[in-house]
């Protein structure tokens, strides 16, 4: 699994959350489509698609629908319906095991989350796993100008725990969350989307 990171020539980890940390990508796929069905949306979202936009920018993934369904929604009213679903979804989240595990066996080295949700959001999954206290720095989309694939998410969290970005190695989901943290030097492994739930997307 994730064993052979544990003699790791990095100094410190930083960690993605949704997808990550947490098996939680279903629910926000689910609250997705509920918000387009409640906005008007000409059509669901497809599972690929929503898969393929993680870490980007919300704005930008509306945009993108738009443009692709014929769709003419707004987006903050869109995002401000997906968080009232997320935050009624979010409890049935489950935590993706190996990781966690990894996260509490290496508590003692310097260790950061940098995650393109919200931080309220962010927050709840790690207090609810109980592994809250064993990162350095939680880095949100609220505290950076650009959301992946740009890498300021991971500067930010690599400058907080004083690591510098080519000793940091990121765990990551998506491909756009690697593209940010390679951009900068930053070594990246990639979590198997085998490793989800597909029930969790349902209903």
């Amino acid at each position: 699994m994730l064993s052979k990171f544990l003699t790791s020539k990095y100094a410190a980890f930083i960690f993605d959350c949704d997808g990550t940390i947490a098996d939680n990508m279903g629910i926000y796929y689910r609250a997705w489509n509920r918000a387009i069905a409640a906005c008007g949306g000409r059509e669901p979202i497809g599972w690929e698609a929503f898969r393929a936009s993680g870490g980007r920018c919300l704005r930008e993934t509306v945009g993108e629908y738009n443009s692709d369904s014929g769709s003419n929604l707004d987006p903050d009213r869109l995002m401000a319906v997906m968080e009232e679903h997320v935050q009624e979804l979010l409890p049935e989240f489950k935590p993706i095991v190996p990781v966690v595990e990894l996260i509490r066996r290496e508590k003692k080295r310097p260790m950061a989350v940098a995650s393109a949700g919200r931080r309220e959001s962010v927050e709840f999954v790690l207090d609810k796993i109980g592994i809250r206290g064993c990162f350095k720095a939680v880095v949100t989309r609220e505290d950076v100008r650009f959301a992946k694939p740009a890498p300021d998410l991971f500067l930010k969290a690599s400058e907080l725990i004083g690591v510098e970005p080519k000793q940091c190695i990121v765990f990551e989901d998506s491909p756009l969350g690697e593209e940010a943290a390679k951009s900068i030097g930053m070594a990246c492994h990639r979590i198997p989307y085998d490793w989800w739930d597909p029930k969790l997307r349902e209903g």
